[in-house]
């Protein structure tokens, strides 16, 4: 029942265009959990089944791990599998909390079900260090836009808790399959949720007002990954930016221009024809451009940081007025081995050492004010509720995902951004070195995406919305619920037979 609950999950993101999956990936692991709780089977019976969906479900969407490291390292397998050997106990300790909880209570699933799995993926979320909030349940429905509109009321987790709920629903109604009237009940439960998820997102829709903001280019270089950071290509790569930014500024008059994550792939200043570049396309234009690049910064005449970086070219050409901004959630083993002193890659340019930022201010243009994702930060909302709750009135993700090459990961990264604007109600603008890049507006419908692998520069109308929503005031209060009733249940249980 694990392996078939792993083959749902695996079905249930993008880029497989169902929804179906991940409403009821959790039944077959449920019903085992349940069933065992009922008959006080033992709490491994839930972990051994729990272990197996987590292994085999995260290793059949994360296969692309192994792939994408090997042009780092070539410990890239092991990689993957320290990934696996960690996220498969996570759901079998998941599934071992709610065995715990359902024979302390003997609530149904569909309470039991939705509080543990919110709790969990809290956890992968807040994990010191190599937290991975990669595949969230509620990431299934961010291509579907009438579904996630919910995500402005608690984030992708209240997304998550109604998947969920769903699934702990169809659980009950197998376990009451003998009486026809209660799988009935809970069936229609279940359709009655979609049915109000879905006329939220309806209204949604139909009365968010949506202001014009400010056009903003993004520049798609299609640098491939095995000559992004070699020391020969870097003339070449800079004059096909370059190139790319001067045909968008001519065309369309963009008011701000993007390049993605380390566009400049070395320390900036340390090259000085990079800055005059940067200072005649926007001072030229009078077009401000936000590009990704490598920050040093000395803390001795021998010893320094380096940092992902976003710097801004002002519009009269001027680069470092606005504070740099460092990466501050950054991708375990490539930018920064977990765990250990960084100093220690020193000698490896630019790899598992890198140094991690603090808290980030938006930067401000005659628009208004914009929030940077680098890359994988796209996937961690608590970022983008910062940059809102600072005032930013549009969001950008510069990426690099080159690496991926066209696995599923390119698909399931470029889908979160759906879910931060319409937790924020806020425009983002996606600007990835091979693609995906896009214009994702506050309902989380994609504009403009580019194909993969080719360069090109693209012109987006950005909008954004006055609307503060329930998620910037309150946070992520469904998963902080959830992990404190899911600590109670356990806790509870654990001292029961001592009582």
């Amino acid at each position: 029942m694990g392996l078939a609950s792993a083959l749902l999950f695996a079905l249930a993101f993008p880029p497989v265009p169902l929804v179906v999956p991940a409403f009821v990936c959790l039944v077959p692991v449920g019903i085992v959990v349940a069933d065992a709780a009922d008959r006080r089977s033992g709490w491994r019976v839930a972990m051994r089944a729990g272990t197996v969906f987590g292994f085999f479900g995260y290793g059949i969407s994360l296969y692309w791990i192994a792939i994408a490291l090997r042009l780092y390292t070539n410990l890239a397998f092991l990689a993957f599998a320290g990934a696996l050997l960690g996220l498969g106990p996570i759901v079998g300790f998941t599934m071992a909390a709610v065995y715990a909880a359902r024979r302390l209570t003997k609530w149904p699933m569909a309470i039991l079900l939705p509080v543990v799995w919110a709790a969990s993926e809290m956890f992968l979320l807040y994990l010191p260090q190599i937290g991975f909030p990669w595949l969230p349940l509620g990431l299934a429905v961010a291509k579907h836009p009438v579904f996630a509109q919910a995500a402005d009321l608690s984030g992708v987790r209240g997304l998550s808790f109604w998947i969920a709920a769903t699934n702990g629903l169809l659980v009950d109604a197998w376990l009451a399959r003998a009486e026809q009237r209660r799988v009935l009940a809970r069936v229609a439960g279940a359709i009655v949720l979609a049915l109000g998820v879905a006329a939220y997102g309806w209204w949604r829709i139909a009365t968010t007002p949506l202001r014009p903001l400010a056009s903003v280019a993004a520049v798609q270089p299609n640098i491939p990954q095995n000559e992004k950071w070699q020391e020969q290509y870097q003339g070449r790569i800079v004059g096909i930016l370059s190139s790319l930014a001067r045909e968008g500024l001519a065309h369309d008059d963009p008011q701000l221009m993007l390049w993605p994550e380390a566009a400049l792939p070395d320390n900036f200043y340390a090259h000085r024809d990079w800055a005059d570049t940067m200072r005649v396309l926007a001072a030229t234009t009078h077009t401000p451009i936000v590009f990704g690049t490598i920050d040093v910064v000395w803390r001795t005449p021998t010893a320094y940081d380096y940092f992902n970086a976003a710097m801004v070219a002002d519009s009269l050409g001027r680069v470092g007025l606005q504070p740099t901004y460092h990466k501050t959630y950054l991708v375990p083993i490539v930018e920064r081995v977990p765990f250990v002193n960084p100093d220690w890659f020193a000698s490896l340019k630019f790899f598992g050492g890198m140094g991690r930022g603090g808290t980030p201010q938006p930067f401000a243009f005659s628009f208004g004010k914009v929030g940077v994702l680098i890359c994988y930060e796209s996937i961690f909302l608590q970022r983008s509720r910062l940059y809102r709750r600072e005032g930013a009135s549009l969001l950008v993700n510069i990426t690099n995902d080159a690496w991926f090459g066209r696995s599923i990961a390119v698909y399931q990264h470029e889908a979160h951004l759906a879910l931060r604007a319409i937790e924020n109600r806020v425009g983002i603008v996606r600007d990835a070195n091979t693609g995906i890049s896009e214009y994702v507006d506050p309902l989380g419908r994609s504009h403009g995406a580019t194909a993969l692998f080719v360069p090109a520069v693209r012109t987006y109308q950005a909008q954004t919305t006055d609307v503060i929503t329930l998620y910037d005031h309150l946070g992520d209060w469904v998963g902080m619920l959830s992990v404190v009733a899911t600590l109670a249940l356990v806790l509870a249980s654990a001292a029961k037979p001592r009582a």
